[in-house]
C-alpha cells in the first residue's frame, strides 16, 4: 500500500489531547510513537514491521473516523495496541502498553508538563539497557548530563514548532545536548600564541582543551605558515650554538668575529642561506668547513625537531579522550623553503604513522604546488592515510591573498558579507540545522512541484529560525563562561571584555542549513539522470537564494551546505522507512546519502567533477566529495584527477580505495 496521510481522506480531523487541547492531525507523530515501541524491544531491520502497523492503524482510521470530526489520542494508542497485537508483535505490544502505564503513572506524580518530560528523558536512560549495559559509570552520568541539557532545550529554549518538526523528521537540529550549555559547533582556532619556546606543549594542551569547548572540529589552519618563522628562530638558534662551540673546540674562535657573524645569521630572513654570505670573516678552507658542518648540523636538529614535534601532536590530537575527537591540519599553501620543509617533514610523520581517524590532513592544491609534495601525497592516498584536499585557485575559495580552508567534512567559512571581509582565520560554525529533502521527494511523487517548493520553504523557515534561536541562546553566553575558545582565538575576541556577552564575536561565524537527502529525492521525483541533477541544483540554488536573504534581513551569516553527519542521516532516513515503507534504490539502506553518490555520473569524471564544482559554489558551507579509486592507481593519476579538479572549479575532494 505505503500510502501516507495525504492520500486518504481523513485530513480534516482534529485530535483531542489528554489536556483538552485539540489539534490537527498528524500521522507522522504515529509511525514515530510505533517506530519508539520496536526499537525498545528490537535493534534494526524492523523498518518493514513498523511501517505495516502505521498502514493497519491508518485504514483502521479511515475506515472508522472518515465521518467523525475528532478522535482521542487515547483512541489512536488502544488501536496501535490492537494492530500491534492481530500482528502478533507481542513484545512490542508489551513494551508499548508499559509504556503508556508508565507515562500515566509519570504524568500523575509529576503534576507540570516540564517535571513529566524531565522524568521521561531520565527514564529512557536508565530502561535503555542495550545502550548502556557495557558502558562506564562515568559514561552513563555523560549521558545523563546531556539528556538534561537536551530537555531543557526542548522545553525552555526551542519553540513548539521547531521541536516538533525536529521530532517528526522535518528537520534535524544537531548538538541539541549542547546548545544550552554554550559549545560550538566546528571552530578555526588562531594557535599563534601557541608558537613559542614552549611549542609543541602549550599548542597541544590548547587544541586539547579547547574541545570543553567545542563540540565540533577545530581546524588547525597552514601549519606551514604557522610554524614558518619559528622554524627559523630555532635554526638561527642552533646554528649559533653548534658554530661557536665547533670554533672553539678547534681553536678557530679567537680568530674569528662572532659577534658580527651573529648579525648576519640574524638579518637573514631565511634558513636558506649560502655560506657565502661569511666569506670576509673566514680566511682558510678549514673554517670554511666549520661553517657549512655547523649549517648542515643545524638543519639536521631542525628537521628532527620538527618531525619528533609533529609526531607528538598527532598522537595526542588523535588519542584525545574527549567525545568529539575531531581535529582538522592543513599543509601546502607555504612553497617557501621553510614551508616546504615543514611539509615535508610532516607528511613523513603522517607516513610513518597508523592511519590517524581523528586528525585529518587536509593538503591545499593550487595550480603552482611543489609537484614532489603533490607525488608525496598522493602516495599517501594510496595507503589509505586520512587525507583530503582543498583548492584555493578556483572562482570562490580566494579572495587577493585570503583563501578558504576547510574541515574535514568538506565545510568551508569564507564568505562573510556583514563585514565585507572574507575569510577562515578564527570563524566557526556556530550551529547547523538539516533539512529533510528526502522526504519532500517521497512524498511529493506525481504531485504538483510548486506544492513541493511551499513546504520546502517552510522547513527552511524553520530551519532558519532555529538557528536564530540558536545564535542567540550561544550569543547570551558570556567571555566568563569560556576558557580556551575566547582567549585569543577568534577573530577580534580581544574586543571582549570580561562579562560581556560572546554575541558580537561568534557573529562573524555562520549559521549552517544542511540539506538531507538531496539525491534520494531527485531519484523520488525523475527518473532521467540528467534531470535529476538538474533538479538537485535547483534546489541547492533555491535554498542558497533563501539563505542569502535571510542573510541581508537578519545580519548573520547563512550559508548551505550538504548534511554528511552519519546520525542525522540515519535519524532521519529510519523515520521515512516508518511512514513511506522501504522503496528501491531510495529507502532500502541504513541512512540518507549525498549528492556525490550518483554512480552513473561518475563513468565520465570530468562531466562529473564540472557538476559538482557547480554545485560547491552554491553550497557555501561546502559540501563533501568522494572519488572512488583502486588500489593499484599511480601517483600520477591522483595528481592528474587533482588538476582535472582544479580545472572544474572544485574546492574539496577526498579519494577513497575502492574495496
Amino acid at each position: 500500500m505505503n500510502n501516507t496521510i495525504d492520500d486518504i481522506t481523513i485530513n480534516d480531523l482534529v485530535v483531542v489531547k489528554r489536556s483538552g487541547q485539540r489539534v490537527d492531525f498528524n500521522s507522522n507523530k504515529i509511525a514515530i510513537a510505533i517506530k519508539k515501541a520496536f526499537d525498545q524491544v528490537r535493534q534494526g531491520d524492523s523498518e518493514r514491521d513498523i511501517n505495516k502497523v502505521y498502514e493497519d492503524v491508518l485504514k483502521h482510521i479511515t475506515t472508522n473516523y472518515t465521518d467523525r470530526k475528532t478522535i482521542n489520542v487515547e483512541d489512536i494508542q488502544d488501536i496501535i495496541e490492537t494492530k500491534l497485537k492481530e500482528n502478533k508483535y507481542d513484545d512490542v505490544y508489551f513494551a508499548f502498553s508499559d509504556y503508556r502505564v508508565r507515562r500515566a503513572a509519570s504524568r500523575k506524580a509529576f503534576g507540570i508538563k516540564q517535571q513529566h518530560k524531565f522524568a521521561k528523558a531520565i527514564e529512557r536512560i536508565v530502561n535503555s539497557n542495550k545502550e548502556t549495559f557495557n558502558h562506564k559509570p562515568n559514561e552513563i552520568l555523560l549521558d545523563f548530563g546531556k539528556t538534561i541539557a537536551a530537555e531543557y532545550t526542548k522545553t525552555y529554549v526551542l519553540d513548539n514548532k521547531l521541536l516538533r518538526a525536529h521530532e517528526e523528521g522535518g528537520i534535524y537540529i544537531h548538538n541539541l545536548d549542547y546548545i544550552n550549555l554554550g559549545k560550538l559547533s566546528s571552530t578555526h582556532m588562531i594557535f599563534d600564541k601557541t608558537i613559542n619556546d614552549e611549542f609543541p606543549n602549550d599548542f597541544i594542551l590548547e587544541a586539547l582543551d579547547a574541545k570543553s569547548e567545542i563540540d565540533g572540529e577545530i581546524a588547525i589552519d597552514s601549519i606551514d605558515y604557522l610554524l614558518e618563522n619559528l622554524v627559523i628562530k630555532r635554526f638561527k638558534e642552533e646554528f649559533k650554538k653548534i658554530l661557536q662551540k665547533y670554533l672553539s673546540v678547534t681553536g678557530y674562535l679567537e680568530y674569528i668575529n662572532i659577534k658580527k657573524v651573529e648579525e648576519i645569521i640574524d638579518k637573514e630572513r631565511s634558513i636558506n642561506f649560502d655560506i657565502e654570505l661569511f666569506n670576509s670573516l673566514i680566511y682558510n678552507k678549514r673554517v670554511k668547513d666549520i661553517f657549512e658542518l655547523s649549517y648542515n648540523d643545524s638543519m639536521e636538529y631542525v628537521l628532527q625537531l620538527l618531525e619528533e614535534n609533529f609526531k607528538e601532536i598527532l598522537i595526542s590530537l588523535n588519542n584525545n579522550y574527549e567525545e568529539n575527537k575531531k581535529y582538522t591540519i592543513s599543509i601546502g599553501y607555504n612553497d617557501s623553503f621553510e614551508g616546504l620543509t615543514i611539509n615535508n617533514c610532516y607528511l613523513k610523520v603522517v607516513n610513518t604513522l597508523e592511519r590517524l581517524d581523528n586528525v585529518t590532513t587536509i593538503f591545499i592544491v593550487k595550480k603552482d604546488s611543489n609537484l614532489e609534495l603533490l607525488n608525496k601525497v598522493s602516495q599517501l592516498v594510496i595507503d589509505e592515510k586520512n587525507i583530503a584536499f582543498a583548492f584555493v585557485d578556483n572562482s570562490y575559495n580566494k579572495d587577493d591573498e585570503i583563501y578558504a580552508e576547510y574541515f574535514s567534512d568538506g565545510k568551508r567559512i569564507f564568505e562573510n558579507p556583514i563585514y565585507d571581509e572574507n575569510g577562515t582565520k578564527g570563524r566557526m560554525i556556530v550551529s547547523s540545522v538539516s533539512i529533510n529533502i528526502g522526504r519532500l521527494g517521497l512524498k511529493y511523487i506525481g504531485k504538483d512541484r510548486k506544492e513541493m517548493y511551499a513546504e520546502l520553504d517552510e522547513l527552511v523557515d524553520l530551519a532558519k529560525n532555529a538557528l536564530v534561536s540558536i545564535f542567540e541562546t550561544i550569543g547570551d553566553k558570556n567571555k566568563d563562561n569560556y576558557q580556551i575558545i575566547f582567549n585569543n582565538n577568534i577573530i577580534d575576541d580581544d574586543k571582549l571584555e570580561l562579562g560581556q556577552k560572546i554575541r558580537k564575536v561568534i557573529k562573524k561565524g555562520v549559521l549552517n542549513i544542511e540539506l538531507a537527502g538531496l539525491y534520494e529525492c531527485a531519484m523520488c521525483l525523475e527518473e532521467d539522470e540528467e534531470k535529476r541533477k538538474s533538479l538537485i541544483y535547483d534546489i541547492i540554488n533555491y535554498v542558497y537564494n533563501k539563505s542569502m536573504k535571510y542573510t541581508t534581513e537578519s545580519n548573520l551569516n547563512f550559508v548551505v551546505s550538504e548534511t554528511n553527519k552519519y546520525r542525522p542521516l540515519k535519524k532521519l532516513m529510519e523515520l521515512d522507512k516508518a511512514i513511506y515503507g522501504i522503496r528501491k534504490g531510495i529507502t532500502d539502506k541504513t541512512l540518507y546519502g549525498r549528492i556525490d553518490n550518483m554512480d552513473k555520473s561518475k563513468n565520465d569524471l570530468n562531466e562529473f567533477l564540472e557538476y559538482i564544482g557547480k554545485c560547491q559554489k552554491k553550497l557555501s558551507g561546502g559540501c563533501l566529495t568522494e572519488v572512488h579509486i583502486s588500489k593499484n592507481i599511480s601517483q600520477k593519476r591522483i595528481v592528474d584527477y587533482l588538476n582535472l579538479a582544479m580545472d572544474n572549479d572544485v574546492g574539496f575532494i577526498r579519494f577513497n580505495i575502492r574495496k
